[in-house]
């Protein structure tokens, strides 16, 4: 007898019987761009942009007014969403060295980012306060300490512990994305254990006080221990929470209690 017709049988039964391993469903597919975060990413951006504006019309219609938060939880949630959405793919298709080593780059192109627009801040805030003779830009801006000491100030913007005003979110995005591959990792495999364990260092943040130094005093305004739920949050999202969250959101009862909040925080 032929023995091909006898194993090939067993061969069948067996890959049929093998375990699926678990994949995680993205919102698309390979290769498209899910057009709603770039939507509500730059909305976010836009408002951040007007908050920072003297008030005028404008600033009545950002959310800052209506509640207890801004457009920066916008943007981290949504960043966090982004991160798990673009990179997960490539860590469950590649493995973890190759997405990590792809994230690693990204956080390096923030950097350098952050480094380049640092230079021209510090260039177009020394010119209008040599300019108009007016040293109270400097002090204001947040740049008087390089004009004192550039040499050790620079350094410190090179270790992210010197920012002048207005520019602390890209320190924060660069933070939050260094722990990203452990994230994902850990979300593609216990996704609930992930979110808990961000909950506790949230929780634990606000216990015992923990935050980076900031140069020449003072901590990080935007504290990355703290923030880091946000980011946490919206990875746990992409990979399937809100998918299980659906019943939850679609429901009348939770209609009912955001129509609440934002009467109350009105």
């Amino acid at each position: 007898m032929d023995m091909t017709l006898v194993t090939t049988p067993m061969k069948d039964q067996a890959v049929a019987e093998a375990p699926v391993p678990k994949v995680t469903a993205l919102p698309v597919a390979a290769g498209e761009r899910e057009l709603r975060l770039d939507l509500f990413r730059g909305i976010a951006l836009w408002l951040i942009f007007i908050d920072h504006l003297p008030p005028n019309i404008l600033t009545w219609f950002t959310i800052r007014n209506y509640g207890f938060s801004d457009a920066t939880e916008i943007f981290i949630f949504i960043s966090g969403y982004t991160a798990a959405f673009v990179y997960s793919r490539a860590m469950r298709d590649r493995g973890f060295v190759v997405a990590s080593a792809r994230i690693f780059k990204r956080v390096w192109q923030i950097y350098v980012a952050h480094v380049f627009l640092f230079t021209i801040y510090l260039a177009e805030i020394s010119y209008i306060a040599t300019r108009f003779e007016n040293p109270l830009y400097a002090e204001e801006m947040g740049i008087l300490d390089f004009l004192k000491q550039p040499d050790v100030t620079i350094v410190q913007a090179l270790l992210l512990k010197f920012r002048p005003v207005n520019m602390d979110v890209l320190p924060l995005y660069i933070v939050l994305m260094m722990f990203l591959p452990l994230i994902l990792w850990l979300m593609q495999r216990k996704a609930d254990v992930a979110l808990a364990l961000s909950v506790v260092l949230y929780a634990v943040t606000w216990e015992f006080d923990l935050y980076l130094p900031a140069y020449p005093n003072g901590t990080w305004f935007f504290n990355p221990f703290a923030w880091q739920l946000l980011f946490v949050f919206g990875a746990w999202c992409a990979l399937g929470g809100a998918r299980r969250m659906q019943r939850i959101l679609s429901s009348r009862v939770t209609l009912g209690l955001c129509i609440a909040y934002l009467v109350f925080a009105f």
